[in-house]
C-alpha cells in the first residue's frame, strides 16, 4: 500500500461519539476534509508525541485507511 501526502491543521475533536471507542482525538483538518491522525506504532487513543502537534500546521506522509491517516513522517510548517 502506497503512502500519500497531506497538509493541514492539527485540532482536537470528539471522535466516534456514542460508541465504546468514543474519545477526544487529534484530526488533520485539510482542504479535502478531516482525517483522524495516528502515528505508525503509536497508541490509537492517546499518543503523547502527537499531542505536541495540536494547533500546528503540518505536512505529513502516511497510509490513508477509513478516514484515518497512519503517519510515517511529519514536519511542522513554519509561517
Amino acid at each position: 500500500m502506497a503512502t500519500e501526502k497531506f497538509e493541514g491543521l492539527v485540532v482536537k475533536k470528539r471522535l466516534w461519539a456514542g460508541t465504546k471507542s468514543e474519545h477526544e482525538g487529534l484530526i488533520l483538518r485539510t482542504q479535502g476534509g478531516d482525517y483522524k491522525l495516528r502515528r505508525q506504532g503509536g497508541n490509537p487513543f492517546r499518543d503523547e508525541e502527537l499531542e505536541k502537534l495540536e494547533g500546528c500546521r503540518i505536512r505529513c506522509e502516511g497510509l490513508l485507511r477509513d478516514q484515518q491517516i497512519i503517519m510515517t513522517t511529519w514536519e511542522i510548517i513554519k509561517d
